[in-house]
């Protein structure tokens, strides 16, 4: 055989091992929300003899980076099964939501208030991936402006309590059950102990959120 049908060989079979890469990838990220480019950036030399009907799978190990890394399993030339680890280069491009409005922190994302685009993919991708779902209902925890992404570290579960909302702190003592008004200290969700400021009795508490309105005293201050 000579060396230009090898080279033709060699870069057809690693085209067939970067799809099979593809595939791997695209079962854990969404194809509606990345468009990728795969680039080899190491295959061991291993992988250089084989045929593409010998490739039994191409499975991921680890995380989805810019440089990620997947396993091959392969059938040596006395059909023994083999492994070897490659790495590609992800490239290529990414959806994102951007602001179509100015959003003060705490602002409920809307659908109105976002719009859809495509930009290349970026550094640290992975820490970015948001599908529609992750967004519109939840609140920023930052300004942003109209025009700017809106990216996942930007995007907090909504709220439940707000700082300075009326709320009921329920204390035990002995057999009884007091109720005192109070309002809150700080934003919170259920399940979190935050500050209680009772003025009336001018006491702070430290109670546990269990509703919008509700809260169990945990200790006094």
């Amino acid at each position: 055989m000579s060396p230009s049908i090898e080279k033709v060989f060699a870069n057809d079979l690693e085209d067939y091992i970067l799809e099979l890469s593809k595939k791997a990838i695209y079962n854990i990220l969404d194809q509606e929300a990345f468009d990728l480019y795969l680039e080899k950036k190491w295959f061991p030399s291993q992988l250089n003899g084989i045929k593409s009907e010998s490739i039994l799978s191409v499975n991921l190990i680890g995380q989805i980076r810019t440089y990620t890394n997947l396993s091959v399993l392969f059938l040596d030339e006395n059909e023994v099964p083999v492994e070897k680890q490659i790495q590609v280069k992800l490239a290529g491009r990414m959806r994102v939501f951007i602001a179509k409005i100015d959003f003060d922190r705490g602002a409920t994302f809307k659908p109105e208030d976002i719009q859809e685009s495509w930009i290349a993919l970026q550094p640290n991708f992975e820490k970015s991936m948001m599908q529609l779902n992750d967004l519109i209902g939840f609140e920023s925890n930052k300004a942003i402006k109209a025009g700017k992404i809106i990216y996942s570290h930007n995007v907090i579960a909504p709220t439940i309590v707000k700082k300075g909302q009326s709320i009921q702190l329920y204390k035990r003592s002995g057999n009884l059950e007091l109720t005192i008004d109070c309002v809150t200290g700080s934003d919170s969700n259920i399940g979190e102990v935050i500050m209680i400021n009772c003025v009336n009795l001018r006491k702070k508490y430290l109670g546990e959120v269990i509703s919008e309105s509700k809260a169990i005293w945990r200790k006094s201050l």
